[in-house]
C-alpha cells in the first residue's frame, strides 16, 4: 500500500477476529520506531488483543510463555538475536511491518525472519520495491520459499531480464500482492507536491 492508508489497522482487524476464533499469537517484527504505534493502535482499536512487548532487555527469553498472548511484537533488530528460539515456536502469522527492512537477502535480519515458522506470512510496505529484482526475492523467499527459485539463479535472471521476462514476472507474482493507492481509497486527497527550497546556512550551522 502507499503510506498512511491503515495497513495497521486493518491487520488489528483481521487479528481480532483470528484472537476470536483462537488461533494462537501471531509474531509482528517492526523497525524500533514503530512499536509504540503497534501498542497504541491496538489498545485504541483491538482493546481485547493481549500484545506482549518482546522487543525489551527485560523480555523473557524462550517460547512457554508466548501463548498467553494474540501478539508478539518485536524488532529487527531484536529478532537477530532472539531467532534461536523463536524459530521452534509455529506463530499463527508472521507478519513484517516496513518489510523492506529484509530487502538484502544476505543480512541477519533477512536471514532471521526467513527462518520464522507461521502457519501463514504477510509483509506490509508503504515502499514500492525499488532498484532491483533481488528485493523481490527476499520478500517472496519469507512469503512462499522456494517459489522464486534459488537466489543464484533469480539474480542472473533479474540482471538480464528482458519486458517480456518482467511481465511473465509481474503476472506470476501478482496474486500474492494486494496494492492499494492514494488514489483508490482517498480520491479527494490531492497530488503530492514537491518543493525544493534553497536555505543558507548560518555560521554556526555551517
Amino acid at each position: 500500500d502507499d503510506m498512511g492508508l491503515g495497513k495497521t489497522i486493518q491487520v488489528l482487524a483481521m487479528l481480532e477476529r483470528r484472537r476470536k476464533e483462537k488461533s494462537g499469537p501471531s509474531l509482528i517484527v517492526v523497525p524500533r520506531s514503530l512499536i509504540f504505534n503497534w501498542t497504541a493502535e491496538a489498545k485504541k482499536f483491538a482493546p481485547k488483543i493481549r500484545v506482549l512487548d518482546q522487543s525489551h532487555a527485560q523480555r523473557t527469553r524462550g517460547t512457554d510463555h508466548l501463548s498467553k498472548f494474540d501478539i508478539v511484537l518485536t524488532t529487527y533488530g531484536t529478532l537477530r538475536r532472539d531467532a534461536a528460539f523463536l524459530k521452534d515456536f509455529e506463530f499463527d502469522y508472521v507478519i513484517l511491518d516496513e518489510a523492506q527492512a529484509i530487502k538484502n537477502a544476505a543480512t541477519e535480519a533477512s536471514k532471521a525472519a526467513r527462518l520464522l515458522r507461521g502457519k501463514h506470512k504477510l509483509a506490509l510496505s508503504g515502499t514500492p520495491i525499488e532498484n532491483h529484482l533481488g528485493e523481490l526475492w527476499s520478500l517472496f523467499d519469507f512469503l512462499n520459499p522456494g517459489m522464486l527459485g534459488r537466489v543464484g539463479r533469480f539474480a542472473g535472471f533479474a540482471d538480464d531480464a528482458d519486458m517480456d521476462q518482467r511481465k511473465l514476472l509481474a503476472n506470476a507474482v501478482r496474486p500474492f500482492i494486494l496494492r492499494r493507492t492514494k488514489k483508490q481509497v482517498a480520491p479527494e486527497l490531492p497530488d503530492r507536491i514537491e518543493q525544493t527550497v534553497i536555505v543558507e546556512l548560518d555560521s554556526d550551522q555551517r
